[in-house]
């Protein structure tokens, strides 16, 4: 259940892990152990205002209110992203579902000696290990990624294998006939996510791009049907370099549902994502920005009806 709702809770799932390009090292160096935030609007000092500033902290604060199946669920989360040369050094999660306390949990890796991450454990306050995930490699590249989660029934545990054919990254679940093709293009941009039953597709997205390299549009059919265009400022995006090398390990562990397009706007722009149109219905986000354009926080308000409402609020501060 409580890996439903972090699904649910985001268009963007963030596991703060740093990921190399395809075929080249796919590595990763992810978030890191301690921090904690009190959930508050705390945007705290951004920084000068230089315009060679880097983003030293960044703040995602999300909130949730749905209803599956006729049960209501309202989670929320508080994240925070301690930043170092344009690397996550350290992280904090807190979550809260349905009104219960807040549970902290700090993430630790592990790294072999090519910096590629190894493992991401998640402890909670009590010291008790919630989830942990192992990630194998192959000739550098991501060969298997394996989840437990140890709270719960196994039932939100997976095993991952992953093989590569050109520019074709085929994702297998052990024990399980779901299978999930990633396309790329010649930038090694994700272009196409298609999962399949068997040999029965249950899922596409396809993505496209316009020609700065923002994404343009997300299109899913099958179990999801979306269809999603992205507006943006012309402003730098600071989340680009220190996240643009993460999406790939992000998207090769998430579930095959998971619709990537919002994970790419978000965090892989060149610009800042300032609005978008899900099946016609337009939302303008609400962006701040110091006096050299640098984005200071962005709040993001969804309402599709009274069965589901989201909310983001982000922060960024910055450091010469």
């Amino acid at each position: 259940m409580k890996k439903l709702i972090l699904i649910l809770l985001t268009l963007s799932l963030v596991t703060a892990c740093e990921n190399e390009a395809l075929d080249t090292d796919l590595t990763d160096q992810n978030a890191g152990d301690d921090g904690g935030d009190d959930g508050g609007d705390d945007s705290g000092d951004d920084g000068s205002e230089s315009a060679d500033l880097s983003l030293s902290l960044y703040k995602l604060d999300t909130e949730l209110n749905a209803s599956i199946f006729g049960i209501p669920i309202e989670a929320i989360t508080y994240s925070t992203f301690n930043i170092n040369n344009n690397i996550i050094v350290s992280g904090t999660n807190e979550l809260s579902a349905n009104g219960s306390p807040f549970e902290t949990e700090n993430q630790t890796i592990t790294r072999n000696s090519s910096g590629q991450i190894t493992s991401d454990i998640s402890v909670n306050s009590d010291g008790v290990t919630t989830n942990e995930t192992l990630v194998t490699y192959s000739n550098g590249s991501i060969s298997r990624i394996s989840y437990d989660y140890y709270i719960d029934e196994d039932e939100e545990d997976y095993v991952y294998n992953i093989t590569y054919d050109g520019n074709l990254i085929t994702r297998t679940e052990e024990g399980s006939n779901i299978s999930t093709v990633f396309t790329l293009d010649g930038l090694e941009r994700i272009i196409k996510k298609e999962s399949f039953d068997g040999t029965f597709s249950i899922q596409t997205e396809l993505v496209t791009y316009n020609e700065v390299g923002n994404i343009s549009s997300s299109t899913t059919i099958g179990e999801v049907e979306s269809n999603v265009t992205y507006l943006f400022d012309n402003n730098t995006n600071p989340l680009k370099v220190v996240f643009e090398e993460s999406y790939l390990l992000n998207f090769l562990s998430d579930d095959y549902s998971d619709e990537i397009g919002g994970q790419i706007a978000q965090f892989l722009s060149i610009n800042n994502w300032n609005g978008a149109t899900f099946g016609g219905q337009a939302f303008n986000f609400d962006l701040e920005y110091n006096t050299v354009g640098r984005i200071t926080s962005r709040d993001i308000a969804y309402d599709f009806g009274p069965d589901l409402m989201f909310e983001f609020n982000e922060r960024f501060n910055y450091v010469n």
